[in-house]
């Protein structure tokens, strides 16, 4: 008898009243041959993967890489545990950035002035901390939901991916950059950006993904159905026309004057600057609107306002108006900001999305070593606050400088007094890198997504014009001189992107995550 109550006892312990309350742990999905790819070898193709995104950005433009390289990945994290998860994550992380995003050496080295050291160290944590975020994901994944069914289990990746994009963009003043709903910019989907904004496209992006590996794995029927529900709807966004166009259109002129960083701030830099683009603008011809890029003027405003105001009365009197991208000084406060200033009226607007170790410091006091290390002028400013609208041309306009076009949240603020977008930059410190290029993406992103037409006036290119469609209707060469001219036509209402911002989407997103943590308790698929 107490041998048998041992057995028994034995057996319980080893075999569950109820074997589906505990789901076995799934298997991988990528097979080669025979093989499963763990380990390793699927360490390596998540690094592959995460690198093949980048192609689907500009300038290279292959929108389809953007759902096979997250299918792939996707499909490599299924069965993995949290250590490997992690492992694969970070990979396709140091891919997706170093390949994507390692234009801030450039403008460490070059424009920063920083040692080869600093720069190529600086760049590194950069990419380690980006990459933080799909290794985040992959993790959670495997931790939390690795036991639930394959389709809650995929849906809660997709969904996660475009809350930590989120995340990524706002966390430590953020960093919206690569954001995978670019992708859809040209490609037949595009009507999603003006519908559901960067966060939705970004989801469409990610279903994507997981329908494609459905199929792969042989879930013929769910996976077709996903597909078939994203096609439709991408069929019946692509229809949706909610704009009125303003009563005229805008003739407008971009001086590109091309100006090296180095001869920028020479000791004769602002006479330089001031000559050239005083003569390019004398020559742009009959516009209503005359606009120079950021910091077009190596000086603030106080310094050179008695120049700019007298070729600014000039271009009045053919009935032209100067808006130039120029440093302003409060002496009350000893502030220093990056502005807009309308020459005629005198109306100014200050930058608020300042780049971190580019414009300020952060954590001065901590880093004081790293400000002695760079060689940034103007690194000390401090934020505008407002929405970004001044009236100009008998429109409002809503002005962004520089890398704030990346931000949704501040361009939209404008809306929708604002009838046409303007943007000035200087892409001279990104160098012959990806970053103008990708940086134009963007743009063009934000017209369509804000249904605003947006003027582009950059230093060294690429100067554009882009309608409210996203299209560019003219655009300057990069590291050319010219003056770009052309027609914009502002647009009235609002789109349901502007209107309601990335909510939507990212509630949607918030859905799909949190089945998975139900499902994990049940078999797994």
């Amino acid at each position: 008898m107490h041998a048998d109550h041992g057995v028994n006892t034995l057996q319980r312990m080893a075999v569950p009243a109820n074997p589906d309350s505990i789901p076995p742990v799934p298997g991988p999905l990528l097979r080669l041959g025979a093989h499963s790819v763990t380990g390793w070898p699927a360490t390596l193709l998540s690094l592959l993967a995460g690198a093949t995104l980048v192609l689907a950005f500009a300038p290279f433009d292959h929108y389809l890489l953007a759902p096979l390289s997250l299918a792939l990945w996707f499909a490599l994290l299924r069965g993995a545990g949290p250590r490997h998860a992690l492992r694969h994550g970070y990979a396709f992380g140091l891919g997706l950035f170093g390949a994507g995003a390692n234009w801030i050496f450039n403008s460490l080295l070059i424009f920063g002035e920083a040692p080869l050291v600093v720069a190529t160290l600086i760049t590194a944590l950069f990419v380690l901390y980006l990459a933080l975020y799909p290794a985040l994901l992959a993790w959670i994944a495997a931790r939390l939901f690795g036991r639930a069914r394959l389709l809650s289990w995929l849906l809660a990746l997709a969904g996660g991916f475009v809350l930590l994009e989120a995340l990524r963009g706002w966390f430590l003043s953020g960093f919206p950059w690569l954001l995978i709903g670019h992708t859809l910019l040209d490609s037949p989907a595009r009507g999603w950006l003006p519908v559901a904004g960067e966060a939705g496209a970004g989801l469409v992006v990610a279903l994507a993904a997981v329908a494609l590996v459905l199929l792969g794995a042989r879930r013929f029927v769910a996976g077709l159905v996903l597909l078939a529900m994203l096609l439709a709807s991408s069929a019946g966004n692509a229809l949706w026309n909610g704009l009125q166009p303003a009563p005229s259109a805008l003739r407008v002129a971009i001086v590109q004057g091309n100006i090296e960083q180095s001869r920028k701030w020479a000791d004769d830099g602002i006479d330089y600057a001031l000559s050239l683009y005083s003569g390019l603008s004398r020559e742009a011809g009959d516009v209503d609107l005359l606009v120079w890029p950021e910091t077009a003027i190596p000086a603030f405003y106080f310094e050179v306002y008695e120049p700019l105001e007298v070729l600014s009365l000039d271009l009045e009197a053919w009935g032209t108006e100067l808006v130039t991208g120029i440093f302003d000084y409060d002496p009350a406060t000893r502030a220093m900001y990056n502005s807009i200033r309308h020459i005629p009226s005198g109306a100014t607007y200050d930058k608020r999305q300042l780049v971190p170790f580019g414009e300020f410091l952060p954590f001065r006091d901590r880093v004081a070593w790293l400000d002695r290390l760079l060689d940034i002028p103007m690194s000390d400013l401090t934020p505008g606050t407002g929405s970004g609208r001044v009236a100009m041309a008998g429109l409002v306009a809503g002005l962004s400088v520089c890398y704030e076009a990346a931000y949704s949240r501040r361009i939209r603020a404008a809306l929708p007094e604002a009838g046409f977008l303007l943007n000035v930059s200087n892409d001279a410190w990104f160098g012959d890198t990806l970053a103008p290029h990708q940086h134009l993406q963007i743009a063009r992103v934000r017209a369509l997504e804000m249904g605003r037409p947006l003027i582009r006036a950059t230093n060294t290119g690429v100067s554009a014009l882009i309608d409210a469609d996203g299209r560019l209707t003219a655009r300057a060469g990069l590291f050319t001189r010219e003056v770009l001219t052309g027609e914009i036509q502002p647009r009235q209402g609002y789109t349901p992107a502007a209107r309601f911002g990335p909510w939507p989407a990212l509630l949607v997103a918030l859905l799909l995550v949190l089945p998975a943590g139900r499902a994990r308790r049940g078999r797994a698929a």
